[in-house]
């Protein structure tokens, strides 16, 4: 026994508790201090986006306000109807979106390019209010209303010469003129273009900002990012100190016993001489359920599937996913007669083969009679028609032709879709009706049921 393997023993079970509950703390006060680093980068995040869904209202107020006092005022101007009047007396003195969509943006921004610009398109509204009003008040006159009974702003206002003295019809058509003309259309955009001027600079700001937050959020995540690898190789050492003295053979033991595995030779000595004792017998044991399990399934003169594996594959397949596929070599009682049962076996070998090659490695090739072969194709659907058709040509052109002192021979085929049948049993019905009306047509050929 070397010192270091000597000094690895005499670590006791107390210094291994101790050094874990020392790693646990300090995990602990890291991860505490990730969290409020992540919560603090998060809120700011949320903040800005706040902030921003804010100034697209606040904006949107804005434009709707002003919108809403030219509908009013159309209104008015175009019926006489009084409520208009006072519903845009009512947004223009009393909710007064506008104002406080500025003041808003004033407050969440400061002054910057974006409040300016809504600021701007607030001093373009309220210009278009003096038009609004001098309308609103030749509409008053038109209609014969009572001038004293209106906001003071209407009875302020001085129609000229010319409109004081024009007749009602015409002064009503001044008012409709002055609220939908192309000047009421121009001051209307010069609105619309600060307020749109405000948005782009509401989304430059809320990029610089978030980009901030981002790289502010990103340097987070990468400082958790090492608090969680220094966590991880904290724990890792303690844990490997432990399981190593303490309990790290036994268990592995157990998994790879569990497993049916040979076991690892380390740990003491008199457990290396178990294990060590253990995987003879377990090779041994091994080596003989593998030939067993080999001669049980498979074939001994082909050297694919016989009819039990045949039998174990259906069972344990998901046959609605898959194609079964029958041969039968139609011209194989005449070798066998002419040139003997040696003869036969090695046409059968080389008939096996060749399916075996035409197919794919995941598909089962199996025996299931003297000259009756099957093959399991999975994961297939209607569409492999046209490919297993390809294939069985290929198989009958090539064993068609004599090999060596083997004579040529073909096979017939039958194929049925396991998506298209109720069970395991009726596939084989299909396909072996099939594979028959092939063999009563003359045979090398192939039918596929679709």
């Amino acid at each position: 026994m070397n010192k270091s393997e000597e000094a690895r023993r005499n670590v006791s079970i107390r210094r291994i508790i101790i050094a874990l509950a020392l790693v646990t703390m300090v995990i602990s006060i890291m991860l505490l201090t990730a969290t409020y680093y992540t919560d603090a980068g998060y809120t700011r995040l949320s903040e800005n986006m706040e902030s921003y869904i804010q100034w697209q209202r606040d904006a949107n107020d804005l434009q709707n306000g002003s919108d809403f006092l030219t509908e009013q005022v159309r209104c008015f101007v175009m019926t006489g109807n009084r409520q208009y009047l006072d519903n845009y007396f009512e947004e223009a003195q009393v909710t007064q979106r506008r104002d406080r969509a500025v003041n808003n943006v004033r407050i969440l921004m400061g002054e910057t390019a974006a409040y300016e610009s809504l600021v701007s398109a607030l001093g373009e509204s309220v210009d278009l209010m003096n038009r609004e009003y001098y309308a609103m008040r030749l509409a008053v006159s038109a209609y014969g209303y009572d001038l004293s009974e209106y906001p003071l702003e209407i009875q302020e206002v001085a129609l000229s010469g010319r409109d004081a003295a024009a007749p009602a019809e015409q002064q009503r058509e001044t008012a409709r003129t002055m609220v939908f003309d192309d000047v009421y259309h121009e001051k209307k955009e010069a609105i619309f273009s600060n307020i749109r001027a405000s948005l782009e600079a509401m989304d430059a700001e809320m990029t610089e900002r978030q980009t901030a937050a981002k790289d502010n959020m990103r340097r987070i995540l990468i400082l958790q990012r090492v608090m969680i690898v220094m966590t991880i190789l904290m724990i890792i050492i303690a844990l490997l100190l432990f399981f190593t003295l303490v309990v790290g053979p036994l268990l592995k033991a157990i998994t790879y016993i569990q497993k049916d595995e040979a076991l690892p030779v380390e740990g003491a000595k008199e457990f290396r001489f178990l294990a060590r004792e253990y995987n003879i017998i377990h090779a041994t044991n091994l080596e003989q359920k593998k030939e067993l399990a080999y001669e049980a399934t498979h074939d001994n003169l082909t050297g694919v599937y016989n009819r039990n594996g045949y039998n174990s594959i259906q069972r344990n397949v998901d046959w609605r996913t898959c194609a079964l596929v029958l041969f039968d070599v139609d011209s194989f009682k005449p070798v066998n007669d002419t040139y003997g049962h040696k003869m036969g076996d090695r046409v059968l070998q080389r008939t096996a083969r060749t399916i075996q090659n035409a197919f794919r490695a995941q598909d089962y090739v199996c025996r299931i009679g003297g000259d009756e072969f099957a093959v399991i194709m999975k994961q297939v659907n209607t569409g492999f028609g046209d490919l297993i058709r390809e294939k069985v040509k290929k198989i009958n052109d090539e064993l068609i032709v004599p090999q060596d002192d083997m004579p040529g021979v073909y096979v017939s085929c039958g194929v049925a879709y396991g998506a298209k049948i109720s069970n395991f049993d009726r596939l084989f019905h299909e396909a072996d009706a099939a594979m028959y009306r092939v063999k009563r047509r003359g045979g090398c050929g192939c039918e596929v049921c679709e």
